[in-house]
């Protein structure tokens, strides 16, 4: 790839942002970062996607992506390491559309994935070398999921036939994805006649970016974890026990439970002892996470429409513009409640 995988993934979250954020919250937003404006942009900017899904991810490598778009003239740096793409930045990134993980979803398991794969890989080895009669040392050494394997094995009895069916599913699971994509995922599993490779084996093997790699794998993955929880692969839904990940933050689903029993915004900072505007950011994670929850109790008819008007009209997130368009008459609140429910009607 001739300007890099981490490039394009930038350029993907610059045109979201469109000159809206800094690099910084394209850190925080591969990062993971669970304060309320990189949830908030996550959603605003339609990135649930990327969430969490570059851990391991530092500024200095993104300043180096960033740098490599403006020497190609693919982008133009604005001021406070702010960057938006150019035209022909755009006609790029168009042409590498087929690069970007389609299953990706960060938003939902960035947290249980590690764990799914622990449990996925360590089974593969497991019951590969029982097939063939052999000994071995586990790949895996997390306690939790040796005791879960463990468990979960003497439960199912035959390890012949639990071995087809883990094969059986994993095919017809990677016949869904590209050939490429399902070489990457079969070479990072480990059986008994050959350990599983790392990204960096893989990429050297394929000759491609390890990044790219990285991000192809978290692909199948991802895909497998949604077809399990779909109930479309009976064992891998098994593997998915009590991983099925939370709408909510654990703090902002406390504050939803007081909203349902009726309370106040002010009630709840009272009860939680946390500030009201801590609460307030709970608000807007329910209100972007929850389709049900209705914003009505916190911003009339009126102002709504108001601010929907105003964001469609600047075609911009930017609160403080938003506000000002409409003269200071609606708080950053509720701007930030109708932006939450209006997240995918419209875009940039």
């Amino acid at each position: 790839m001739r300007h890099g995988y981490a490039s394009f993934l930038l350029a993907h979250c610059l045109r979201r942002f469109n000159g809206e954020r800094t690099l910084a919250a394209v850190y925080h937003l591969f990062s993971g970062k669970k304060s309320a404006q990189t949830l908030q942009d996550s959603k605003w900017f339609q990135l649930e996607p990327l969430f969490g899904t570059w851990k391991n991810v530092t500024m200095a490598v993104l300043e180096e992506a960033a740098m490599a778009l403006v020497e190609q003239r693919l982008a133009l740096s604005a001021k406070q390491r702010t960057y938006t793409l150019t035209a022909a930045g755009e006609e790029w990134l168009a042409e590498q559309a087929a690069l970007f993980p389609r299953h990706l979803n960060g938003w939902r398991y960035h947290e249980a994935e590690p764990l799914f794969w622990q449990r996925l890989s360590l089974i593969g080895q497991t019951l590969s070398n029982l097939v063939y009669g052999r000994r071995f040392a586990p790949i895996c050494r997390d306690e939790r999921t040796l005791q879960w394997v463990k468990q979960y094995l003497l439960a199912k009895g035959s390890s012949q036939m639990l071995a087809e069916t883990l094969y059986q599913e994993l095919i017809r699971l990677l016949e869904a994805v590209s050939e490429e994509a399902a070489v990457i995922f079969t070479l990072r599993l480990t059986s008994a006649v050959r350990i599983g490779w790392t990204m960096e084996q893989i990429a050297a093997y394929l000759q491609k970016d390890a990044l790219y790699v990285q991000f192809q794998f978290r692909n199948v993955l991802h895909y497998i974890m949604a077809e399990a929880e779909a109930g479309r692969v009976p064992m891998m839904a098994e593997l998915m026990s009590g991983l099925t990940p939370a709408v909510l933050t654990q703090s902002a689903q406390k504050t939803y439970e007081w909203l349902r029993k009726g309370k106040t915004i002010e009630d709840i900072s009272k009860i939680r002892r946390l500030k009201r505007s801590t609460i307030e950011d709970h608000v807007v994670e329910i209100a972007a996470n929850v389709s049900g929850f209705s914003i009505a109790p916190f911003v009339d008819d009126e102002k709504a429409a108001a601010i929907r008007a105003a964001a469609q009209a600047l075609r911009t997130r930017k609160l403080k513009e938003i506000r000002e368009a409409l003269d200071g008459k609606v708080s950053y609140f509720e701007i930030r409640l109708v932006l939450a429910k209006e997240v995918g009607r419209w875009t940039s």
